[in-house]
């Protein structure tokens, strides 16, 4: 099908499409970008919902997403959240024995250095289902260490040569013991 005269519009710039069939495709970073401003709202919203006050940070601020304060007791805690997209939000069969565990978010490196942060890791599957994992800043710097190890371990059982240092992840699986457990913000008496 030919165009017509009626599928274009004139400004002062120019002509140009009267409208466009599909939208301009987003580059992965900004589907990233995106993902990530979505699990800071998510999080926001569920700490609303559980009768905190929480306001998100300028992107400028280093390692801190959301401030949270509980009115009730004055408690107040900085947050750091981690969001991903999922395949699905369940493992559908376990892996073999022989494999490691697969990084699903990255993890800052310094984690360690501020053990009394927690994290707050968001999980949206397929169908925009969401699932939050409420995790102290000591534990994610254990696991994420623990798995960089069992990662290394694994890629040189193979014969392959990898530097030390490689980035803290941490798994889907290894979080699911702090599914919704938002007692762990300490925000509570």
């Amino acid at each position: 099908m030919g165009e017509t005269e009626h599928d274009w519009v004139t400004t002062s710039q120019g002509s140009m499409p009267r409208k466009c069939d599909k939208p301009p495709v987003a580059g992965r970073q900004l589907s990233k970008t995106l993902t990530a401003l979505a699990g800071e709202f998510l999080v926001a919203g569920q700490l609303c919902l559980r009768g905190y006050v929480a306001s998100l940070t300028l992107k400028n601020y280093p390692g801190v997403d959301i401030f949270a304060l509980n009115p009730r007791t004055n408690k107040q805690v900085a947050i750091q959240v981690k969001a991903t997209k999922v395949p699905r939000l369940r493992p559908s069969t376990p892996r073999p024995p022989s494999t490691y565990p697969r990084g699903t978010y990255f993890v800052p490196e310094s984690v360690g250095e501020h053990p009394d942060q927690p994290f707050v890791f968001v999980a949206i599957g397929p169908g925009n289902e969401v699932e939050f994992f409420v995790v102290p800043g000591v534990s994610v710097a254990e696991i994420s260490e623990t798995e960089r190890q069992a990662y290394l371990e694994y890629v040189r059982g193979e014969g392959r040569v990898v530097r030390d240092l490689q980035p803290r992840m941490i798994s889907l699986e290894s979080l699911a013991p702090f599914r919704d457990r938002w007692d762990l913000l300490g925000l509570e008496d």
